[in-house]
């Protein structure tokens, strides 16, 4: 029997899963350097293959305080929580920076690690990354003047990070 010669399309939504959907979702980014721990939510992200390795790639704006965090430290991991049982949380990680505050304690999250990499225990799947890449978006680098608009009028640009997974843990 030949081969199928008619394609037919799939919503990308339809491939997402797992711990490497982000889209929809919102994620908890977490790092630790010099004895300080915080958490962001963030909503964008992905995962994919360059140079010769699995990655994740996650944005911070320059001014996150869990952005000094991966900055300093070169890790972070991505844990992924249950978005109905803890919308509260999410929305209140969402709110406040962790330098004015123990969020995560507020939270009532808990902290675990895995190879020194700090996670949420909370979390249903969590992958752990060492940072590869970092750099700034650049204004002139953006194409398309809507995004500009619609994500940057203020200027504040998000920090790219292009992580090796160095771990998948699924509960």
């Amino acid at each position: 029997m030949g081969e199928l010669h008619v394609f037919q399309p799939v919503n990308p939504e339809d491939l997402e899963t797992g711990p490497y959907k982000f889209v929809g979702d919102k994620v908890l980014i977490t790092a630790e350097a010099g004895g300080k721990i915080n958490t962001m939510c963030a909503a964008w992200g992905g995962a994919g293959y360059i140079w010769d390795k699995r990655v994740t790639f996650i944005f911070a704006r320059k001014g996150r305080y869990t952005r000094e965090l991966i900055s300093a430290s070169g890790e972070y991991s991505i844990s992924f929580l249950n978005q109905e049982k803890y919308r509260g949380t999410l929305k209140y990680l969402s709110m406040v920076s962790g330098r004015d505050e123990d969020k995560i304690t507020n939270s009532r999250l808990n902290i675990n690690y895995h190879d020194g990499i700090p996670f949420i225990d909370e979390a249903r799947e969590v992958i752990t990354c060492r940072v590869l890449y970092e750099r700034e978006f650049d204004e002139d680098a953006l194409i398309d003047d809507e995004i500009k608009e619609k994500f940057y009028n203020n200027g504040d640009y998000h920090i790219l990070f292009i992580g090796e997974v160095k771990t998948i843990l699924l509960r």
